[in-house]
Parts: structure tokens; sequence; C-alpha cells
């Protein structure tokens, strides 16, 4: 069996089209899924060297596909100002790759054949 980032490696292109994501994007999820473990966009920003601004507009598309989830760190020592978040690949990315991709070529193909 296939693992998961070698899964997300082959369908790469795929992917990016169909959810409509770029470079960062995608590797900011491969990321996700090679740590498995809850990470901080500070963290990802240091390992992909690219600025946490950069990173975390990569994280909130892939939340807003419902990718990945966003949990509250527990950081005793952050009661002042705004809450740290750690970010996690959802437990079933791959069936939810799956489904978008899915649709997207059922929509390919529905348009191909009314074009027709």
């Amino acid at each position: 069996m296939s693992s998961q980032i070698e899964i997300l490696d082959s369908a790469k292109e795929s992917i990016k089209c169909c959810l409509k994501i770029g470079d960062t994007d995608f590797d900011s999820l491969v990321l996700l899924a090679k740590l498995g473990r809850p990470v901080s966009s500070e963290e990802m920003a240091s390992a992909m060297n690219l600025s946490k601004t950069t990173v975390e507009n990569s994280l909130k598309k892939l939340l807003d596909l419902d990718l990945i989830e966003r949990q509250k760190a527990n950081d005793e020592s952050r009661r002042i100002g705004r809450p740290k978040y750690l970010y996690v690949t959802t437990k079933d990315l791959l069936i939810k790759i799956r489904e978008k991709l899915n649709v997207c070529a059922d929509t390919i193909k529905n348009s191909f054949l009314t074009s027709a």
C-alpha cells in the first residue's frame, strides 16, 4: 500500500488544478502530512524557508478546503495577545481529496459533453 505522501506526490498536478491551489499551498499540505502532528505556522515557515505570512495564507486556503484543522495551542505563557494556533491534516485527508477530484472530473466531463 502506498504511503499518504506518495499518493499526494503522484497526484500533485491534479490536486493543484482541481483544488485551485499553488505550489506553496500543496507543499504546506505535504509538510503537514509528513510531520503527522500539530505544527505552528512559525515552525512551518522555518522548515519551508518562507515567511510566516506566506505560510498562513496557504494554511487559510487549506482550512477553507477542509483539508486541515486548526487547534488552539495549550501555551500557558501566552495569556495576553492573540492565541497561538497549531495545524494538522484531517484524519480522512485522502478521502476528502479523492471526493474533490471526483467532483472536478465530473465537472470536466459534463462541460465537455455539453459543448460537444
